[in-house]
């Protein structure tokens, strides 16, 4: 008798879809960098601290002797142009990851859509502001 030798199976990475890798580079693009002049300051855990980056994930900012999971109620002023709503946005905000560098990254815990959408609205209103800077 024969036997058919079985070809070994190897996974492959999934293929990604058009519409799948947009989204990921969608993800990326909805998060501002400070730079320059412009930052946001943020009160944490009775320590003020200026913000480096921010989505409607979360932020970062540099860590100030503060320890991982650590978590405080944050209020950020977001002057957002072109907005007429209420600027200021309260949440909880909980440290996620230090790096070796320093760097604290968070994230907002129970926001409300609504929240989310400020955020998403405040990103995208000042990567406007730093395009038409760059012209």
């Amino acid at each position: 008798m024969f036997w058919k030798k079985k070809k070994p199976t190897t996974e492959s990475p999934p293929i990604m879809s058009i519409e799948q890798m947009e989204e990921q580079e969608q993800r990326e693009a909805f998060r501002y960098i400070f730079q320059g002049e412009r930052s946001l300051p943020m009160v944490f855990k009775d320590k003020q601290v200026q913000v480096l980056n921010i989505s409607a994930g979360g932020l970062a900012f540099k860590n100030m002797g503060f320890t991982q999971y650590e978590a405080d109620q944050v209020t950020l002023c977001l002057d957002i142009p072109n907005f007429m709503g209420k600027p200021s946005f309260s949440a909880q905000l909980r440290i996620l990851t230090i790096t070796k560098n320093g760097i604290c990254h968070c994230i907002f815990e129970n926001c409300t859509i609504e929240e989310y959408e400020i955020i998403h609205k405040y990103v995208l209103e000042m990567q406007k502001t730093d395009i038409k800077k760059m012209r």
